[in-house]
């Protein structure tokens, strides 16, 4: 049981029994010592003066004059009567008077009869005595951990080593205002021992972590001292948030641990003894303010436990706020959503609201939303969205398959895909596919259901005779460029391009599932030409990617003849490698993504300063998205008109772009090597294989095309003519 546990929960009572216990056994005084820093900080020591008093003069009695000063030091330091000052300084001369360093240390604290500051007094003398060979101390400023190595008693100075084996001295003067001392248990002083070995414990034992965190904050800190305690020891970033979530989640369900608040803004603290778990856990999260944390408490505990008992306790206390709540809000229809989930049967509440929205009349337009289906989209987590189904078929009972198919069209990104497998599992595939063919002309109508339906096409599981691949490329690229570019506007739309990009990609593009690179399978340049001005508008970038892959080896093109007399670079295209394009298209993104928006919002706020014939920012902004604008064209331009070096075939000792060419400069008798590849492909500088890239428009890489190894040559640079003779070429390997 420990003493400052008792203090920092205010357990007095017990603590006083404890302490009596502990003068009676004569057991080791280092938890009182930390009790009574803890009483000292409350502005309760003076309860305890006595009984100070006394233990301490048991402890003088008993030879331990060293354990009696630490005692009475302790609560004099706290703030206790100046009547101790004179007992501590007699304890302290018995337990030190000996050492040859006790005059220095005395005179250095101020620890003599008739100081006035005892309590400072004794704050350094203590420190002082920890100045041994061996301890460990902390420098705040920047330097971290250290062990003292030296103690040098005739100069008044330790030899401290930090890390990486720098050390430094320091006056004992100075080092008592500076270093704050590190027992063995701190982590701080684990990670200068052995980080390895707390590494370990951090994965292993997230709590033995945590508790000795709580230990430096006397058994109760908050969330931003143990991130900073962390911090301290190396971890954060996401190393911290992992090991949180899960020492968080275990201190919830511990004996030994109190967790108060929220995750972002609450406590921890360290119990004296054991207690229920569950009935903290369900204070705790009863207590949450609002039902919207009550909520997501409930969801993140059940995601890691699977005791009945506990997840039992978890949705009484969700049905109980929820109830308690009476709202029809999008979180209250969450809640019943969950319990309807995981009770397997609605509660009349929820049942209540969902008959609530089947009553209200069919809205004038038929392209809204009747009153459930917009239920439905109100919610926002696609888990609450595909636990509609469970709800749509409490609300309809039988007639809940003429419900669905009706809805179809309005379901949420969720929701979509389960109730399109539940009604092809009712018979209903006909309908299903009408619908399909129907949308797969107006894929925008309704994105979510489209995607849905989609993939049942695809997997043939619609029974029909489907429209050619290039129709339905057609329309699903023209739905991922919808997606893609009012993702950041609707919710449901950035769901929704994530399930097409899964069907149509698959992963990395390679799977038998990929639809894309079925669909496009031996579709010509041209077809595909087409379809590229619909992904030139923005798709998600692996759509991008795996399109520009199949576009790129439709029709490899022959690049020169046996006897070299294809010039193809001068065909007018831009000639660059997979890197070269991914580049340039990287650049093309960044102008219409971050550039384009950024300086929109200079005009707007430009514009806003008042009179504009003489406001230089807006004219500057203006200015500033012509060029982006006309730069934006310029590479949309280039980028239609490119093909890839890799798909070259090159004639043997013949130089062209995707040609390593090494030559001697006649002149200086020295040997160079260069590769030549596309004007996108120079900023990396080497290919890997110890040559420098050249783009074939340069004017060296210009001078060589078309030339064949052992030809001279003179070429005309900007620096002057250069002689050449052409030792080897050779193909450029690509990764």
């Amino acid at each position: 049981m420990s003493l400052t546990l008792l203090v920092a929960q205010e357990k007095w009572q017990d603590f006083d029994q404890a302490w009596s216990e502990l003068i009676k056994s004569g057991g080791p005084v280092d938890d009182l010592v930390l009790a009574l820093r803890v009483l000292g900080e409350k502005k309760r020591l003076p309860r305890a003066l006595a009984t100070v008093r006394e233990h301490a003069a048991q402890l003088g009695k008993s030879g331990r004059s060293a354990d009696a000063a630490r005692v009475l030091g302790t609560a004099v330091a706290g703030g206790a009567s100046a009547e101790l000052l004179p007992v501590l300084i007699e304890h302290a001369a018995q337990a030190w008077g000996a050492q040859p360093w006790y005059a220095h240390y005395t005179q250095i604290s101020g620890l003599l009869p008739g100081q006035g500051d005892g309590r400072r007094a004794w704050t350094q003398f203590e420190r002082l005595i920890w100045m041994q060979k061996g301890n460990l101390l902390f420098h705040p400023g920047g330097w971290g951990v250290g062990e003292i190595e030296e103690l040098h008693t005739e100069s008044l100075e330790i030899q401290v080593r930090f890390k990486a084996n720098r050390r430094d001295r320091f006056p004992l003067q100075g080092a008592v205002e500076i270093f704050e001392t590190l027992p063995e248990e701190d982590l701080r002083a684990r990670h200068f021992r052995d980080a390895e070995a707390l590494k370990k414990a951090i994965k292993d034992e997230p709590l033995d972590v945590l508790k000795a965190i709580l230990m430096r904050y006397s058994g109760r800190t908050n969330n931003n001292a143990i991130k900073n305690a962390m911090v301290q020891i190396g971890v954060d970033g996401s190393s911290f948030s992992g090991w949180w979530r899960k020492a968080r989640k275990l201190a919830e369900t511990s004996p030994w641990f109190r967790v108060i608040g929220s995750p972002a803004k609450g406590e921890i603290m360290l119990l004296h003894a054991e207690m229920d778990p569950m009935q903290d856990l369900r204070r705790s999260v009863g207590n949450l303010p609002t039902l919207a944390m009550v909520l997501a408490r409930v969801r993140d505990q059940l995601g890691s436990t699977k005791d009945p008992a506990l997840r039992g306790m978890l949705l009484d206390v969700l049905e109980e706020r929820t109830r308690e709540s009476k709202s029809k809000s999008p979180t209250a229809l969450a809640a019943w959503l969950l319990l309807r989930r995981e009770r397997g049967s609605a509660a009349p509440e929820l049942l209540a609201i969902l008959a609530g929205a089947l009553q209200e009349p069919a809205p004038a337009d038929p392209a809204q939303a009747p009153a459930l289906w917009s239920l439905f989209r109100s919610l926002e987590s696609l888990q609450d969205q595909e636990r509609c189904l469970l709800a749509l078929q409490d609300a309809c009972g039988d007639n809940w398959v003429a419900e669905g198919l009706k809805g179809l069209k309005f379901a949420p990104a969720g929701l979509a895909r389960p109730l399109c497998e539940a009604l092809l599992k009712e018979g209903k595939a006909s309908e299903l596919a009408a619908q399909y063919k129907e949308l797969l002309t107006r894929p925008l109508r309704a994105p979510d259901a489209f995607v849905a339906l989609s993939r049942l096409a695809e997997e043939d599981k619609l029974g029909i005779r489907l429209e050619p691949p290039l129709i339905r490329a057609q329309a699903l690229l023209s739905l991922a460029t919808y997606l893609f570019l009012n993702r950041k506007q609707e919710a449901s739309a950035a769901a929704s391009q994530e399930r097409l990009v899964q069907m149509l990609v698959g992963t990395k593009g390679k799977d038998k599932d990929c639809v894309l690179r079925r669909l496009l399978k031996g579709a010509t340049h041209e077809q595909l030409t087409s379809l590229q001005t619909t992904i030139k508008r923005g798709v998600d970038e692996d759509i991008d990617t795996l399109f520009t892959e199949i576009y790129m080896r439709a029709e490899p093109t022959v690049a020169a003849n046996a006897d070299g007399g294809n010039a193809f670079w001068e065909d007018g295209r831009t000639w660059t490698t997979k890197k070269g394009l991914e580049r340039r298209r990287g650049e093309l993104r960044h102008i219409m993504e971050v550039k384009i928006p950024a300086n929109t919002e200079a005009i707007g706020k430009a514009a806003a300063m008042g009179d504009l014939s003489e406001n230089s920012e807006w004219e500057s902004a203006i200015e500033e998205q012509r060029n982006l604008t006309s730069r934006a064209s310029e590479m949309e331009q280039e980028l239609r008109n490119v093909e890839l070096i890799e798909n070259a075939i090159l004639s043997e000792g013949f130089i062209s772009p995707g040609t390593r060419v090494r030559y001697l400069e006649v002149d200086k008798g020295s040997e160079a090597e260069i590769s030549i590849l596309g004007p996108w492909d120079t900023e990396e500088g080497s290919n890997g294989e110890g040559a420098s890239m050249v783009s074939y428009r340069a004017p060296l890489a210009a001078g060589l095309l078309g030339r064949r190894e052992g030809e001279e040559l003179s070429i005309q640079l900007p620096s002057g003519m250069l002689k050449v003779k052409i030792l080897s070429v050779k193909p450029v390997h690509f990764a």
